[in-house]
């Protein structure tokens, strides 16, 4: 990957974005402006008012909220336009804030069960003696060893159906750590009890909680009830080859073996090289001895690189929201000053004014609140279910952290958006308001 390279193609897309922004931007002020006299130009009385066809509803509010909620939607166009900006910027955050459970399932190294050094069978056979985790657990370099048997490649029927799947047992800590994948059924029952198992998710198998599978091992048959189902496990497996996980006891009785086929072992932070090397020189050179801490250092990067990325362009998303929507509410409220000033000549109170222009600033912000996170919700869930329970089998909720940040960077911009434009207006006369341009 280069370091630096530029992308034309998302050069150009900018440039057009940016044009056609602008142009369709100018072209309502340019038509209107085409219609306006010299005269009138030249003497600042063109008027674009349109007439009233039906007054301000004050049956649920007073006088000046009622006319606040009838200023935002006296032009439907621009009422549209309005929450429309609104709505655009939630959609797009509560859409693009899926990708942080899609980094963090599948950047890896900052799972509980990342191994720093694994001492495996070469021919991937439970050969590895099982009474090397006990030494290990007693030097101080060593802050958590555990061991895994596998069965690879197990003929199994289930529902009738012939399936093939890897059998792996779990010790007392790898089961404490899979709670926090758990989709449905009980850890307790696949961890005290014989006979019994979890099966991780997988979008192509069908095997559920419930189920229960006949296992041919070594020309013997048995069967193992299915009590729940995990959404990851650490191993990649075979297209079309389940993971089946199990204790280690169910795993010695239906197989017989009492050795480990890995050994994944977690240093403490004072670890040194001479450490890992007396490690080494423990287990011997009969197994594959996997030093991963330079890869997960590197993948450490990348995770936090990635992750640098996702939470920046979210802080970029508030950041244009906050931006757009003091810009978009100013400019609404300085086109219509006239109209403010012609309210407070015939008795309006500056209070009453304030109310008024905080009445159509929520009109908008309200109205473009709930489209936008009608909307957005829709759209996290459906990029949720593709990118996250497809994969995983992860349950999408509503994403309530997400929802409530960016409605209350909403409300912070509709407060920032009213406050100079209401100040303004205090401090001028009432015939320099009409007059204002």
């Amino acid at each position: 990957m280069p370091a630096f390279s530029i992308s034309y193609p998302s050069v150009i897309a900018g440039i057009v974005v940016g044009l056609l922004t602008v142009l369709l931007a100018a072209r309502s002020p340019a038509k209107k402006a085409s219609k306006v006299s010299p005269l009138a130009a030249v003497s600042g009385n063109a008027n674009d008012l349109q007439p009233v066809k039906k007054a301000a509803n004050t049956k649920f509010f007073k006088i000046e909220t009622s006319l606040g909620i009838h200023h935002a939607k006296a032009s439907k166009k621009n009422f549209i336009l309005m929450i429309g900006s609104f709505s655009v910027s939630i959609i797009l955050f509560l859409a693009f804030s899926v990708t942080i459970d899609f980094m963090n399932h599948t950047l890896t190294p900052l799972q509980p069960w990342t191994a720093d050094i694994s001492v495996i069978s070469p021919e991937n056979t439970c050969s590895v003696k099982a009474e090397y985790i006990e030494e290990l657990r007693q030097n101080s370099a060593v802050k958590n060893t555990y061991g895994r048997m596998f069965a690879y490649n197990v003929p199994v029927i289930v529902n009738g159906e012939e399936k093939v799947v890897d059998l792996i047992s779990y010790e007392d800590m790898q089961f404490d750590w899979a709670k926090d994948y758990l989709l449905s059924g009980s850890l307790e029952k696949a961890q005290s009890e014989n006979n019994t198992g979890l099966i991780v998710f997988d979008s192509q198998n069908d095997i559920e909680t419930g189920n229960v599978i006949t296992l041919n091992l070594n020309g013997s048959q048995a069967d193992l009830e299915i009590v729940g189902v995990v959404s990851q496990c650490p191993f990649n497996n075979s297209p079309g080859v389940g993971k089946l996980i199990c204790s280690e006891d169910t795993f010695r009785k239906l197989t017989g073996e009492t050795d480990y086929t890995i050994i994944d072992i977690q240093l403490s932070k004072n670890a040194t090289e001479n450490d890992v090397r007396d490690i080494h020189s423990l287990v011997g050179s009969q197994y594959t001895f996997s030093d991963e801490r330079m890869g997960n250092s590197n993948t450490r990067g990348a995770y936090y690189c990635f992750g640098l990325f996702i939470y920046g362009f979210l802080v970029l998303i508030a950041l244009i929201t906050l931006c757009n929507i003091i810009n978009s509410i100013a400019m609404s409220v300085t086109a219509k000053m006239k109209q403010y000033g012609a309210f407070r000549a015939i008795g309006l109170s500056n209070r009453q004014l304030a109310k008024m222009i905080v009445a159509e600033a929520s009109a908008y912000a309200i109205t473009g609140i709930i489209c936008g996170s009608i909307l957005g919700i829709v759209c996290n869930k459906i990029l949720f279910s593709k990118l996250i329970t497809y994969h995983w089998g992860d349950a999408w909720s509503v994403p309530l952290v997400e929802l409530g940040i960016i409605i209350v960077v909403v409300v912070i911009a509709v407060i920032l958006a009213v406050r100079n434009p209401i100040k303004k207006m205090k401090e001028i006369s009432i015939v320099d308001t009409i007059s204002a341009s």
